[in-house]
């Protein structure tokens, strides 16, 4: 393997048996090689792609695609059925809550036998212990069997564990949705740093916002095969767009609302016309500025505040955010009024739906959200155009 790849997979495959009823596993070890009395499941279905070092690679795809189940082999917590993988340094993973876990240790116990599986000596284990401890904040729980924690002690526990003993790769798997915010930022700020230092990243989430703003490199799952991988625009655009319109998911991805506002709240939204008057009524082609007012409860920069826009039928019209235009939002406490002016809106006439947001600076986390949160109409007597958009155009006969 070229010694620029961190992970090579070749014709991976996952299979399952599935037994319809407890019996027909009985009959199968009796009749072995008579008859058949399972079908077969496959998880990963000969998956094949490579991962450059100093990547950070999203991984989506519907629940029962195959994501979890990759992430699984490629950690070493399951065999893979069919097919190579080739591992090039130390992987940390972070999967399913508690996952590798022993619930009757102790969380000191438990640092130590993941330590142990890392392939830490016990000395190293034991220099490492005091930053693991700081880093998890639980105090005296580290003691306590972790069958008596909570799902939060969980995460900080195990993310404390995976993030210091110095991966090369570290694997993530949606375990960041749980934990209060501040242990999110504090989480997010460390995958940075890894970012920095050049490791490589693989993080499975179903937060397409978040791939965009985090992720150099996106794959794509679906059925248990790679649909599409390749830039983050390309593959996450088309695959918002198959979610949008696919039949199980015929309203488009939810965006969950902020675990907690801590950090900043949104207070109110507001609509104001060229006059800088309040409403919600706009001519056709009137300037609408959508003013969004907020506190800042603590310091804390990078801070990304959007707008999108939709229309009665949930179709996203337009999103858009300060990291995109390069727009800097103070940094520190205070009440702040964000504003958006959209100069000669040519939105035909009816009602239009907004989302406000702010987020830390990758858009893994949240700080507050806002969903359908106001509405604005537009309004004209004259019948010129359908659809949503009236485009400049004029029109050209030739004879």
């Amino acid at each position: 393997m070229s010694s620029d790849i961190a992970i090579k997979v070749e014709n991976l495959s996952k299979i399952y048996q599935i037994y319809d009823r407890p019996i027909d596993r009985l009959k199968q070890s009796l009749f072995r090689g008579k008859k058949q009395y399972f079908r077969e499941f496959k998880a990963l279905d000969n998956v094949s792609f490579e991962i450059k070092k100093g990547e950070t690679v999203g991984i989506v795809g519907k629940n029962g695609s195959g994501k979890s189940t990759l992430l699984q082999i490629l950690a070493g917590t399951l065999n893979a059925t069919h097919g190579n993988i080739s591992v090039n340094g130390r992987v940390a993973a972070l999967l399913e809550l508690g996952s590798g876990f022993n619930p009757e240790f102790t969380g000191r116990e438990n640092v130590y036998l993941n330590g142990a599986i890392m392939g830490l000596s016990e000395n190293e284990i034991r220099e490492r212990m005091p930053i693991i401890e700081q880093f998890a904040e639980i105090g005296d729980f580290i003691d306590q069997p972790v069958k008596t924690y909570s799902s939060g002690m969980f995460v900080r526990l195990a993310f404390a564990c995976a993030i210091n003993v110095d991966p090369d790769i570290l694997i993530v798997d949606e375990a960041l949705a749980v934990g209060d915010m501040q242990f999110q930022l504090k989480c997010i700020d460390k995958m940075k740093t890894f970012q920095k230092q050049g490791k490589t990243i693989l993080f499975v989430t179903h937060d397409t916002y978040s791939v965009k703003n985090f992720c150099s490199q996106a794959l794509w799952l679906m059925d248990g095969k790679v649909h599409l991988r390749g830039s983050v625009n390309t593959v996450i655009e088309a695959y918002e767009d198959f979610m949008k319109y696919s039949q199980t998911n015929a309203e488009g991805p939810v965006i969950p609302e902020a675990v907690n506002n801590s950090v900043l709240t949104i207070n109110k939204v507001e609509f104001l016309n060229e006059q800088n008057s309040k409403t919600q009524d706009f001519k056709f082609g009137e300037t609408v500025t959508v003013k969004v007012d907020y506190t800042l409860h603590s310091s804390m920069e990078g801070i990304v505040g959007g707008v999108a826009l939709f229309d009665k039928q949930n179709t996203y019209i337009c999103g858009l955010n300060t990291k995109l235009d390069n727009y800097k939002l103070p940094s520190q406490p205070g009440k702040y009024s964000l504003k958006i002016q959209y100069d000669k809106l040519n939105l035909l006439p009816g009602t239009y739906y907004v989302d406000v947001g702010f987020f830390e600076s990758s858009g893994i986390v949240r700080l507050d959200y806002k969903s359908r949160c106001g509405y604005f109409r537009i309004n004209s007597g004259d019948y010129f155009a359908e659809g949503i958009a009236c485009f400049k155009h004029k029109w050209i006969i030739e004879g």
